[in-house]
C-alpha cells in the first residue's frame, strides 16, 4: 500500500517543481524530500518518477499516472475530512491561490481575517507573474487568481474586487513636493521608476499618463523592477519618482506629489476557471473575499468597490 506521507511529497515536488521548494512548503529538509520519492519509487517496483529538466524536475510518464491517481485520492481524503469537520459546523480544505507580485502587499491582512472565520481551511500562496499563474491554473495546480487585469473568456468567471489609487512618490526635499497641484506634463523633466514594460501595472500607468497628455514616448524612464519594494527603497535614494499603493508608502525619506486629476486606480479581480472542480472550502473562500469583513480589510488597506478611474 502506497504511503500517504510519500504521496503528499511527490504531489509537492509535482506542483512546486523541484525538491528545494517542495521542502520548503512541507517544511521539510531536501534530503528528507528526496528520501521519500526514493521510497516511493521502491513500492513502485523502482520505476522513476521524474526527469530533470533544466532546473525543475518533470513527471515521468509513469509519475502522470501516478498524479491522477495521487490528485483523485487527496480529494477523496479532503472531501471525507469536510464531511466529518462539517458535523461540528466547521468547513475543512485546502484552496490554492496564485496572486501576481503586485498584490502581495494586501493577501497578509486578509488571509488573517480568513483564518479567523475558517481556522480549519488551509490557504497555499503562489506569487507568480500572470502568465506563470494561467499555466498553473490550466494544470489545476493552483484554483483562484489575485488579479490586476481583466481577462475575459468564457470559461472564466471574473468578479471585481475593487480599485487601489496609485500616488506619486518622490525623494524628501524633491522640488515638486513644494507645490500644491503639479502638472502631469511636468512629469518629462524627471526620471520614472517603473514596473517592467508589458505588465498589468505598467500598462495602467501608462494609459492613466498617457489619457493626461503625456504619452509613453516622452517618458524618462530611469528604472524598470517588478518588486514594488525596490521601487520605493530607489525613490528614497534619490533615483527617481515611483507610483506606489498607500499601503506600501513608508513614514519616511519620501513625499507624496500633489499631481493634478484624480489619482490613476489599480484594479483587482479574482478569476477561477469554471470547469475546474469546486469544493467547499473554495465556496467558503470566494464568499469570504466579497464579504463586508474582507471589503473592510481591503479598505484598511486603500482598496475601495467601485473604484474604476484610470
Amino acid at each position: 500500500m502506497l504511503n500517504p506521507i510519500y504521496i503528499q511529497t511527490f504531489l509537492a515536488v509535482v506542483e512546486s517543481g523541484n525538491y528545494t521548494a517542495a521542502a520548503e512548503q512541507l517544511h521539510m529538509s531536501q534530503p528528507a524530500v528526496s528520501q521519500h520519492i526514493r521510497a516511493l519509487e521502491e513500492q513502485l517496483d523502482n520505476v522513476r518518477l521524474f526527469r530533470r529538466n533544466g532546473q525543475r524536475m518533470i513527471p515521468t510518464h509513469a509519475g502522470e499516472q501516478l498524479l491522477i491517481a495521487a490528485r483523485e485520492l487527496v480529494e477523496l481524503v479532503e472531501r471525507t475530512e469536510q464531511n466529518i469537520r462539517s458535523l461540528r459546523g466547521q468547513t475543512v480544505g485546502r484552496v490554492r491561490l496564485g496572486c501576481v507580485p503586485e498584490g502581495e502587499h494586501l493577501l497578509p491582512a486578509l488571509l488573517a481575517q480568513l483564518h479567523i472565520q475558517h481556522p480549519a481551511i488551509h490557504c497555499i500562496v503562489r506569487v507568480a507573474t500572470s502568465d506563470v499563474l494561467f499555466a498553473a491554473l490550466a494544470l489545476h495546480e493552483l484554483d483562484l487568481l489575485w488579479l490586476n487585469e481583466q481577462h475575459r473568456r468564457r470559461t472564466y468567471d471574473l468578479t471585481a474586487l475593487g480599485g487601489e489609487a496609485l500616488h506619486l512618490l518622490a525623494p524628501a526635499q524633491h522640488p515638486l513636493l513644494e507645490h500644491a497641484e503639479v502638472p502631469c506634463g511636468s512629469l518629462r523633466e524627471y526620471p520614472l521608476l517603473l514596473p517592467p514594460a508589458d505588465t498589468p501595472l505598467r500598462r495602467t500607468l501608462e494609459d492613466g499618463l498617457r489619457k493626461r497628455g503625456l504619452p509613453t514616448s516622452e517618458l524618462q524612464i530611469g528604472l524598470e523592477c517588478d518588486s514594488i519594494g525596490v521601487l520605493v527603497a530607489c525613490v528614497q535614494r534619490n533615483l527617481g519618482l515611483a507610483f506606489v499603493p498607500a499601503a506600501l508608502i513608508p513614514a519616511t525619506g519620501v513625499g507624496r506629489v500633489a499631481l493634478a486629476g484624480q489619482p490613476m486606480i489599480q484594479q483587482w479581480w479574482l478569476l477561477r476557471e469554471r470547469a475546474q472542480p469546486t469544493s467547499r472550502a473554495l465556496e467558503e473562500v470566494q464568499a469570504f473575499l466579497h464579504s463586508s469583513p474582507a471589503q473592510e480589510v481591503l479598505a484598511q488597506q486603500g482598496v475601495h468597490a467601485g473604484s474604476e478611474r484610470a
